[in-house]
């Protein structure tokens, strides 16, 4: 990848060395998921470089010595696989026409178009792009209303343009040409019970939905087509209750694509950030994972990318764990939340914030004033709150000795 300043050459993964590098060669880098996180922590640098990179985050972190459990058992995932496999293969599609009748008028036998593999293209970045060309002639048909169009996009593959870097993202989600309409269905495995979903799982789902949109809208754009024939909202299939049976409800996006637009709007290009960086010409995540030395490559590449760790990363990055360490080890505000990162700002540590507030400023350290007044006055009251609560003697109660008969 080429800087705008200095035109440098970055070494990011190619699996060139006969060894499959961090990320391995079928994609890496950037998901729906990750672009979503944009709006929770659009700043962190390490992890732009890492997606732009290709480098599957998830794997990085495993070699480093965090891994990450994504809080599904094994019989969740295969359950939920089976439940996608009987909507579709399974019944011939027969189960989601069904469920999604309320919503989308389809044909009982639909005609499909099925992009899982790319048969005779290698896989990585060059299978990808097949089947991104492949959904795009399909969505053309679809929007063009041609009589052998797709009812049905299966397994497509969405190139989006992340401040210059391109993402392919490899939605489940099915496009649905619908009178005026191209509608989005995405399948989950979760309950829907009473009609209602778990919250903090249809909130992941509907971000992760609103960058399919946003990258749909992309993609409609750029083959001169209206992007406004795309429903600001997407068809969710899940289970009704604690059965198998499919049940469809519709999601309004709308507020929530606008938001991430204006996010990814906002961020740098990746090459200016990476010239900004001014990152070491050797700097590379293509290590063999089996080599001696892997673990210490690796983390010192890390280390070179700048980090914006707060607590709520936990539920949206990959790298989360591995960045709680580091903030942990480095004593850095970040640590303790989003308000004491910002309000911190320019203190690198806490022990620094400590001093300021118990010592005030050393020489050097004048643009810290403000955070210092705050913070000295901040420990003056509570030092005078302390002084108004009792103490624990002062609380106890009296213990009382009763007198034996005939004593003193």
């Amino acid at each position: 990848m080429s800087g705008a300043k200095a035109r440098r050459t970055w070494s990011f993964p190619i699996n060139s060395r006969g060894y499959e590098p961090i990320g391995g060669t079928d994609g890496g880098g950037a998901s729906a998921r990750s672009v979503a996180a944009l709006t929770e922590n659009p700043g962190c640098v390490r992890r732009r470089v890492i997606d732009a990179a290709r480098v599957k985050a998830f794997d990085l972190a495993a070699t480093l010595g965090h891994p990450v459990t994504r809080g599904q058992s094994p019989f969740a995932i295969s359950s939920g696989n089976e439940f996608e496999r009987r909507l579709k293969a399974g019944s011939g599609y027969a189960l989601l026409v069904q469920a999604l009748a309320p919503f989308v008028e389809l044909p009982a036998a639909p005609c499909i178009a099925d992009f899982g593999k790319a048969k005779g293209v290698p896989l990585g970045d060059a299978a990808l792009r097949a089947r991104a060309k492949a959904t795009e002639e399909a969505l053309a048909a679809i929007v063009r209303a041609d009589t052998d169009a797709p009812h049905i996009v299966d397994h497509p593959v969405l190139i989006f343009d992340i401040a210059g870097a391109p993402v392919f993202l490899e939605p489940d989600a099915l496009a649905f040409r619908v009178g005026t309409k191209l509608e989005l269905v995405e399948i989950k495995s979760y309950p829907i019970i009473d009609e209602q979903a778990d919250s903090a799982k249809l909130a992941a789902t509907s971000g992760q939905a609103a960058v399919y949109l946003l990258a749909l809208r992309d993609t409609l754009g750029r083959l001169d087509l209206d992007p406004d024939i795309l429903s600001p909202s997407f068809i969710l299939v899940a289970p009704r209750n604690f059965g198998r049976t499919p049940t469809a409800h519709r999601i309004p996006l709308k507020k929530k694509m606008a938001a991430l637009e204006r996010v990814i709007r906002a961020i740098p290009s990746t090459d200016a950030l990476l010239d900004d960086l001014n990152l070491p010409r050797d700097l590379t995540f293509d290590v063999d994972p089996k080599a001696a030395d892997a673990h210490a490559t690796l983390e010192g590449a890390v280390r070179c990318l700048p980090m914006l760790y707060v607590p709520g990363c936990i539920s949206a990055c990959d790298m989360a764990r591995y960045c709680r360490n580091q903030a942990i080890a480095d004593d850095d505000p970040s640590r303790l939340g989003r308000v004491a990162r910002d309000s911190l700002a320019g203190v690198p540590k806490l022990r620094d914030a400590l001093r300021l507030a118990t010592e005030g400023l050393r020489p050097g350290e004048e643009h810290l004033q403000d955070i210092a007044e705050t913070l000295q006055a901040a420990r003056g009251a509570l030092d005078r709150a302390r002084v108004q609560v009792p103490t624990v003697a002062a609380l106890a109660p009296k213990a009382t000795v009763k007198k034996r008969k005939g004593a003193p």
